[in-house]
């Protein structure tokens, strides 16, 4: 009966705040999008070359090179990896591959209204080389305030606002890969002037025993921007398992949700930045559970991750990390170093190492070694 109520309860929720943002005009407003993707879109942005022809050209002639219609923008981004793995016992590997080819076309049709829609390929060894649908997404927002801040409406495919992600390398931190949570939702924001607050809900593909198909999970962001180059952030999501890394195998041993929750800070300091994340589940997942996947191999998954970075020049970057993951991935410690350098405008070609040492794995300890070459348009 409990779960009845709270399942009629956020539906009932999502209606209204559906209701709410519709009954006044609406600004388009993006949510978050994939940070993998993000982080590697911001070091471009970092590294490139300000000063060329043409970027002088499209400043004179007031032309944006995306735009090919009043309404329409077209962005994308291609990333090529090569990389070189040598596990402690085991055999070396190496191999190169198209990372990421990503098509992403947005739609403003007035102030109130608009959308966008990704298309993206990720070439990985044993899958079928197939261009999905990465993000959909219609956005309101409103011209009017509520509570004296500006709401705004999303509903569609997107990475719902759970944990932050922000990475100065080229390999996704343990953080990404334990909370990062891809469905269909409706999310709800209200941004002010140092602060943005987001709500969601979404029915997730993962049901604890007796909770099939309903809208019933549900997540939660606050960033807090108190001064310039400096922002914390806090999230929470009613279901871990709604992740997209797969910790639930077998639903039928999965018994009641587990929620999840993360803290980050992100600082900017001159030529320095500095990220830390923390994730973690809040409960214990089923005893049974364990073991029965890949990725869970204790009863409560946490991961965190450092990182510093350093820009000697508008085109270097170095930065370094250090993570680890306890009931995750083989309580894994993982830490190197990346070097990203500006090419060209909108060119990034980048050099990573990462060493990782796994406690309870065989062969526990992996030296790997990355490089990128990346550009978008």
């Amino acid at each position: 009966m409990f779960k009845l109520q709270h399942s009629i309860i956020v539906n009932i929720a999502a209606l209204l705040t559906g209701l709410l943002v519709l009954a006044t005009p609406a600004l388009a407003v993006h949510p978050e999008e994939k940070s993998e993707i993000e982080n590697l879109k911001q070091r471009i942005e970092m590294l490139e070359t300000r000063q060329t022809a043409t970027a002088s050209s499209e400043e004179e002639s007031g032309v944006d090179f995306g735009r090919i219609s009043k309404y329409v923008t077209l962005h994308g981004l291609l990333e090529a990896e090569a990389y070189y793995a040598k596990p402690e016992g085991g055999k070396e590997e190496s191999d190169l591959n198209l990372a990421t080819a990503e098509l992403s076309i947005e739609v403003t049709l007035n102030d109130f209204v608009g959308g966008h829609l990704t298309l993206l390929y990720e070439e990985e060894e044993g899958e079928e080389d197939d261009i999905d649908v990465d993000e959909a997404v219609i956005s309101l927002g409103s011209p009017g305030q509520l509570f004296g801040q500006t709401p705004s409406l999303h509903v569609g495919r997107m990475y719902v606002p759970f944990g932050m992600f922000n990475s100065y390398m080229i390999s996704d931190p343990l953080t990404l890969e334990l909370g990062e949570t891809q469905d269909t939702a409706a999310l709800f924001a209200l941004e002010g002037d140092v602060w943005v607050l987001k709500a969601g809900v979404l029915n997730g593909e993962t049901d604890a025993d007796g909770d099939n198909n309903h809208i019933d999970n549900w997540v939660a962001s606050l960033e807090l921007t108190p001064v310039e180059n400096l922002a914390f952030g806090v999230s929470y999501i009613n279901d871990l398992a709604e992740s997209d890394n797969g910790l639930v195998q077998d639903e039928s041993l999965y018994s009641s949700n587990v929620a999840g929750a993360s803290a980050s800070l992100s600082v900017q300091c001159g030529q320095f930045g500095f990220e830390a994340e923390y994730l973690t589940a809040l409960e214990d997942f089923d005893s049974a559970l364990v073991g029965v996947g890949e990725d869970l191999t204790g009863r409560r998954p946490a991961a965190w991750n450092l990182e510093l970075a350093w820009m000697p020049t508008e085109k270097l970057q170095l930065a370094t990390r250090y993570e680890e993951a306890n009931d995750f991935q083989d309580d894994v410690k993982r830490y190197g170093a990346t070097a990203s350098y500006g090419l060209y405008e909108h060119v990034v070609v980048a050099l990573e190492y990462l060493r990782s040492d796994a406690d309870i794995a065989e062969n526990d300890t992996v030296d790997m070694v990355t490089a990128q070459l990346a550009f978008e348009f």
